[in-house]
């Protein structure tokens, strides 16, 4: 098959790397260049976990962690890196407890920690919380990964044509199956039910890199998340805020950064990991795309056109599981409606 890919951030290269491994013919087009830093799959770290509040996304995670090694084979470049993840907050807390009973459902190994850990030393706990340690978790590097997919997938003798598509649906004529994946752009081009904020993040220089070993998330209304170093000759830890931020179009280039959220992360610095005059370095802010309930949503926008918005406000992490889905659509071997909770419209 001739199938073309419309949005080349992590949905479409996922989705563009299953189609050359099932033996299709692929055109990329997208906008922007392919480092580009204007939609939701830029930067150096995002986290992947198995583990999620919700068991129907841990059900998908089961699928969809492995794909993640995967990755790393067919690039031959370390995309993913395993560290664990480390999960925390007060023990009462919905999403923790449904997290840990996801766990226990599926017979997945963990530790349940209080405030005397030493998984993650540098990470202080309050007498009143606990923490959910799970091995398998760690982060991928968006924008190797983006580098490298696309790399490969040109080496291989597919094609990627940038240009600006007021109608992406206007290439279906070149090609058997087309696929949209065009991220924060979905709301306007196809009309969709999301909102696109702008999350910020920061960078903080830390005296004890080696004892920030984790990845992790705070489980509260603001759920600070962080990464270990991005590599072993740096004492910088990334990390953000993930509630929702302000509501912005995509088609600007400024990104605001919220003061609001940088307090945040200042207040988390020196309450958790015991910093003094915590100093945030190179505040940034990235595209969140989300539904009102934070659900994906995928649909077949007519005859061989199918599109996917698996929301960026944690969809990064299911990327190559999507990948494989939206493969799936334009082989015909299974149809949006097979997963109802995503099908749009309903």
């Amino acid at each position: 098959m001739n199938i073309g890919i419309v949005g080349t951030g992590v949905m479409g290269l996922s989705t563009a790397l299953v189609c050359h491994q099932r033996g299709h013919e692929v055109t990329l087009y997208d906008q922007h260049p392919p480092l580009h830093t204007q939609g939701s799959s830029h930067g150096n770290s995002r986290i992947i976990r198995l583990d999620y509040p919700d068991p129907f996304y841990l059900e998908i995670m089961l699928q969809g962690y492995p794909l993640w090694k995967n990755i790393n084979l067919l690039l031959q470049k370390p995309i993913f890196t395993e560290t664990g993840i480390v999960t925390f907050g007060d023990p009462h807390t919905p999403d923790l407890q449904t997290l840990e009973q996801g766990l226990i459902t599926n017979n997945i190994p963990y530790d349940r920690l209080d405030h005397t850990q030493n998984i993650f030393p540098a990470l202080h706990l309050s007498a009143n919380e606990i923490a959910i340690h799970n091995p398998v978790a760690g982060w991928a590097n968006a924008d190797l990964f983006r580098q490298k997919a696309t790399d490969f997938l040109l080496s291989q003798g597919h094609r990627r044509i940038q240009t600006h598509l007021l109608d992406p649906t206007s290439v279906k004529k070149d090609h058997d199956s087309l696929i949209l994946t065009l991220g924060a752009w979905s709301k306007q081009l196809l009309n969709l039910p999301v909102i696109i904020n702008c999350q910020t993040f920061a960078y903080l220089r830390v005296a004890n890199p080696a004892e920030h070993t984790k990845v992790w998330i705070e489980s509260n209304e603001h759920g600070i998340y962080g990464f270990p170093p991005e590599s072993s000759t740096t004492d910088l830890i990334k990390f953000g805020v993930h509630s929702p931020g302000p509501e912005v179009d995509p088609n600007d280039p400024d990104r605001p950064v919220s003061e609001e959220k940088l307090d945040l992360l200042r207040e988390f610095a020196r309450s958790k990991f015991d910093i003094a005059n915590p100093n945030l370095i190179d505040p940034q802010s990235c595209l969140y795309t989300n539904t009102s309930n934070t659900d994906f949503l995928w649909g077949e926008y007519s005859p061989g056109i199918f599109w996917a918005s698996p929301c960026s406000g944690h969809g990064f992490k299911f990327g190559p599981w999507i990948g494989e889905r939206l493969a799936d659509f334009a082989e015909s071997k299974l149809h949006p409606s097979a997963y109802p909770r995503f099908n749009f419209p309903k």
